[in-house]
């Protein structure tokens, strides 16, 4: 099977449209919230996974309070079709699409210093932030959103698949 992860384009706007509204059915106006994202770059960077010639999944990264040389980084938001989940593709598209904004920043002269990710409490999304970046439960707020919401804190130095030597 081949699966990749690239930066997404303005021409992957519907399937991530279709993708939102799937797994975001509270939301409403996926395609603005999509185009909105999108065009808010650098504040905001996206990044589609692939399977073979099918954009399965979206993840939303956000720089937080300005640009600095120190990158707080906030997982926004990210989401694999009902098709496709259980796969370990949430995984790959965290990782992968870190990477490469990793050596972004890089090439901007910035860094990243710590990754920011909420969800819902019950969320099974909260055991693969902790996996896969290494975050610690920091503080949960009640009635945020519909349930409690939990912060979550990832440091650069946890996260084994980036290049720590920057």
């Amino acid at each position: 099977m081949n699966i990749f992860v690239q930066k997404a384009q303005q021409d992957h706007v519907e399937r991530i449209v279709q993708i939102h509204g799937l797994a975001f059915i509270r939301q409403k106006d996926s395609y603005q919230w999509v185009v909105s994202t999108l065009n808010a770059y650098p504040r905001y960077i996206c990044y589609v996974i692939y399977v073979e010639d099918q954009i399965a999944g979206y993840i939303f990264w956000a720089q937080k309070s300005g640009f600095r040389p120190e990158v707080i980084l906030e997982l926004d938001q990210i989401a694999i079709h009902p098709n496709f989940q259980a796969k370990g593709l949430s995984k790959i598209l965290i990782t992968d699409s870190l990477k490469m904004l990793d050596l972004e920043l890089h090439q901007n002269e910035q860094i990243i210093k710590k990754i920011l990710v909420s969800t819902s409490k019950d969320n099974f999304a909260k055991k693969i932030y902790q996996d896969v970046l290494a975050a610690k439960e920091v503080a949960v707020i009640s009635d945020l959103f519909r349930l409690a919401e939990v912060y979550l804190i990832s440091d650069r130095q946890d996260l084994k698949f980036l290049d720590n030597s920057f």
